[in-house]
């Protein structure tokens, strides 16, 4: 009986498994390669923490006398919220009695999460209006509480959504012209004339209404002084308390890039 020896395998036969793992490997660190790149032109997240202080006396309506707050929130908001990079954002109004007030709305997230395929800049634009209808919202609200302007009790409201730690950046845009007029303070009846006076009524101010937690923030004053903008000597005595008040009392930052 004659045995048949088996044919010898092709060489080319023996490479084709190389070849196809060789293959697959490549392939392998292609799509890798690619997911990473894609992943890098994804824009950063954001962080910062920010609060808007919204005043809805008297003194905010589109007025001769008034400082119209609506259109200088549609004029700064959306600005200030990209500039600053703003992600968690709270709001809080200025009434007669500030912390007291019942006009609120809901903190935002202006960086919400999204599918890998969305568009994170569309969907910050979008969150952006969201922000600034909610302002409007709060400033009408305002506008139909008990005539008053507590600015104060409206910087120690948002102070609540100031994040913990000395280091914790916190940006605060004040839509108001600051000028305080509560039930129990009004700033134009003030002696405001020296430095000695000024530090007597910021004592007196703070022990009443309360120094607002708001150490190394920074604020963002629109609308500010306008009431004596034609007025230079007044404007002069109302800004260096304001400055005392905020800067050397609060510890806070005045930063006057929206001041309009």
């Amino acid at each position: 009986m004659t045995v048949h020896s088996p044919a010898p395998e092709h060489p080319v036969a023996r490479r084709r498994p190389n070849r196809r793992r060789a293959l697959s490997a490549a392939l392998v660190l292609a799509l890798a390669s690619a997911i990473t790149a894609c992943g890098s032109d994804e824009p950063s997240r954001y962080s910062r923490t920010c609060g808007v202080v919204v005043d809805g006396s008297g003194s905010a309506a589109a007025s001769r006398t008034g400082f119209d707050a609506e259109a200088k929130l549609k004029a700064t908001l959306q600005k200030f919220l990209s500039d600053n990079k703003c992600r968690k954002t709270s709001f809080a109004p200025i009434t007669k009695v500030s912390e007291a007030s019942k006009c609120q709305v809901s903190p935002l997230d202006l960086d919400p999460d999204t599918s890998k395929t969305a568009d994170r800049e569309r969907a910050r634009t979008a969150m952006r209006a969201v922000a600034l209808s909610n302002a409007l919202k709060l400033l009408r609200c305002a506008q139909k509480e008990e005539p008053g302007s507590d600015v104060l009790g409206g910087l120690s409201r948002i102070a609540l959504s100031k994040p913990s730690g000395d280091d914790a950046s916190f940006d605060v845009l004040v839509v108001s012209d600051f000028d305080q007029g509560d039930t129990d303070f009004r700033l134009g009846r003030q002696d405001l004339s020296t430095a000695a006076s000024r530090r007597t009524v910021i004592d007196g101010f703070l022990t009443s209404h309360g120094t607002p937690k708001l150490s190394g923030a920074d604020i963002y004053p629109v609308g500010y002084g306008m009431k004596y903008h034609t007025d230079t000597s007044h404007y002069e005595r109302f800004n260096a308390f304001w400055t005392e008040l905020l800067e050397g009392r609060v510890k806070a930052h005045v930063d006057t890039t929206y001041r309009r």
